[in-house]
């Protein structure tokens, strides 16, 4: 059976009064915006390459935002400054401005509404049926299937996806392994029909070992949290599932562990091998 850890997704929890000129027109809204979810399942589902990656900087930044001038947000996110009124458009705002008003005032509730693994597979499922991730999917199967050996790697939570993928390709006729070593040295002999499959949410491991797999020209897979990071970009293939990066602090010993859902990823796993089989017969 597929390993499914029952992580918790933390979402902000309900659009807040919005700060207008008349104090009427302020109860008036804040009547109204108390029932209106921010960033919900719908909203999500609804966002774009360039939404995600604006919607990532502000999960990721969230004390910076209300100080932020749509200018400077631009800058940071590289999109232009129309994406971000449209972004604050379908979140239910009239611009970026009233989006700044209604985010800080959602930072100071004492709690986050948890949403739960339910919610955040409903999101992405939403997103995987579209065609363009499907054609990703499609023409990221046949660069496994033209493949010799598949090499699977990560650390961490994606390390247990790396050793998943691995047995789960061989049980289906592929032959794969794993490694999750993040600093491993490349002691396999590789050519151009070796590929790698990185497993990273973040997208910043294992930066110094994919020059040496690109003069090895072996194929490099990447599946990432976003297509926003240094991994993602220097790959062939990457397949990002975009839900929000989670961090629980270890008190004890003052380190964050990432504890981020892997459902989108299994749900990946298990549709590229059985579509490699397919092609492989």
């Amino acid at each position: 059976m597929a390993p499914i850890y029952n992580n918790q997704l933390y979402l902000p929890n309900n659009f807040l009064p919005i700060a207008l000129a008349s104090s009427n027109q302020y109860n008036l809204f804040e009547i109204a915006l108390e029932e209106m979810p921010m960033f919900s399942v719908e909203q999500l589902s609804s966002f774009n390459d360039l939404d995600y990656l604006i919607y990532n900087f502000i999960i990721e930044n969230p004390a910076k935002i209300p100080y932020m001038t749509i200018r400077e947000l631009a800058a940071e996110t590289h999109v232009s400054t129309a994406s971000i009124t449209r972004f604050a458009k379908k979140v239910g705002c009239g611009g970026f401005t009233e989006f700044k008003l209604l985010f800080k005032k959602e930072q100071t509730q004492t709690e986050a509404e948890i949403v739960d693994d339910i919610s955040v597979a409903e999101a992405f499922f939403a997103r995987a049926k579209e065609t363009n991730f499907q054609k990703k999917l499609d023409e990221t199967a046949q660069v496994l299937a033209d493949a010799r050996m598949i090499i699977c790697v990560g650390t961490g939570n994606s390390g247990v996806m790396a050793i998943y993928a691995a047995r789960y390709f061989s049980s289906l006729g592929k032959f794969a392994v794993n490694v999750d070593n993040p600093m491993f040295a490349i002691d396999i002999p590789t050519s151009s029909d070796t590929v790698f499959i990185f497993f990273s949410v973040s997208g910043e491991m294992f930066l110094k070992t994919l020059p040496l797999i690109k003069a090895s020209e072996a194929k490099i897979i990447s599946i990432t949290n976003s297509r926003n990071n240094p991994l993602a970009k220097i790959s062939d293939c990457n397949l990002a599932y975009y839900v929000q990066q989670e961090k629980k602090t270890i008190e004890s010993y003052e380190y964050l562990i990432d504890t981020t859902t892997q459902i989108p990823v299994i749900y990946m796993i298990e549709v590229l091998a059985k579509k490699v089989r397919q092609l492989m017969q």
